[in-house]
């Protein structure tokens, strides 16, 4: 089967500080690219968090497997990708690799994202063009 398009694809330059002790890539740094990659995207579509909208996406989770370390210099290539579409929410997957090298997967990671009504914290249903969009990219 097909491996499918990504949603987005961002690129990121991996700085000389963001590597730790051990002269790789700090662990808390791949969260911080997946992190900005979903918000770009979101932004992108017109579905960025704005608390004044009352309510918008909210990370309910998140998690990521180290495949390979990244090392300084190198720009950090991270794809998007749909998972899965619930009532209320969706799951992303990320794959980050080298922008040089992007066969060889340095990690992969995901994030459930839940349509969050702001003032009450209890979520709501994806909004139709939300969904219609999603269902668009879905596997």
């Amino acid at each position: 089967m097909p491996t499918p398009a990504p949603l987005f694809v961002d690129v990121f330059p991996m700085r000389w500080g963001d590597m730790d002790a051990l002269g790789h890539l700090n662990n808390t740094l791949y969260f911080r690219f997946c992190e900005e990659a979903r918000v770009r995207w979101l932004a992108q579509r017109d579905w960025a968090v704005r608390v004044d909208a009352g309510e918008g996406p909210i990370l309910a989770a998140t998690g990521c497997q180290f495949r390979a370390p990244l090392v300084y210099p190198c720009d950090v290539r991270l794809e998007t990708y749909l998972k899965k579409i619930g009532n209320s929410s969706f799951t992303l997957a990320h794959r980050i690799c080298r922008a040089d090298a992007p066969e060889a997967t340095a990690a992969e990671a995901e994030a459930v994202i839940v349509w969050c009504d702001y003032a009450s914290g209890s979520s709501r249903p994806l909004p139709a063009a939300l969904r219609a969009a999603l269902g668009e990219a879905a596997p």
